[in-house]
């Protein structure tokens, strides 16, 4: 399955996140076999003094209001143009494993 017109973003907070850091290398391994760009954004900091905005930015990336990050992980399927064609928050719910979920998901693009 190669579909390199499609890219993988995954926010995390690795320094902690055992979910987060079990799941980077299931990331790996679809970006191995179909091509899809894959990027990691860590470093997500909450802002306890904001009642309004979830994450403090900076440090935080800015991708995580652009991308209306609220849990951690979180993972989005960006088609070419930049519209987003898939999102997994923390597990997967439509397919048993992250690995078909994300498969499903790219499939459904072609």
């Amino acid at each position: 399955m190669q579909d390199s017109q499609r890219t993988m973003c995954w926010w995390s907070f690795l320094q902690w996140c055992q979910d987060c850091a079990t799941k980077i290398p299931v990331l790996a391994l679809i970006s191995e076999a179909t091509g899809v760009d894959v990027r990691v954004f860590g470093g997500l900091k909450k802002d306890p003094l904001s009642h309004t905005r979830k994450w403090r930015i900076p440090p935080s990336p800015p991708e995580a209001d652009t991308f209306r990050i609220g849990k951690i992980p979180t993972m989005i399927a960006l088609s070419r143009d930049g519209r987003e064609i898939g999102r997994i928050v923390e597990n997967p719910k439509l397919a048993p494993t992250l690995k078909q979920e994300i498969c499903e998901i790219i499939k459904s693009q072609q």
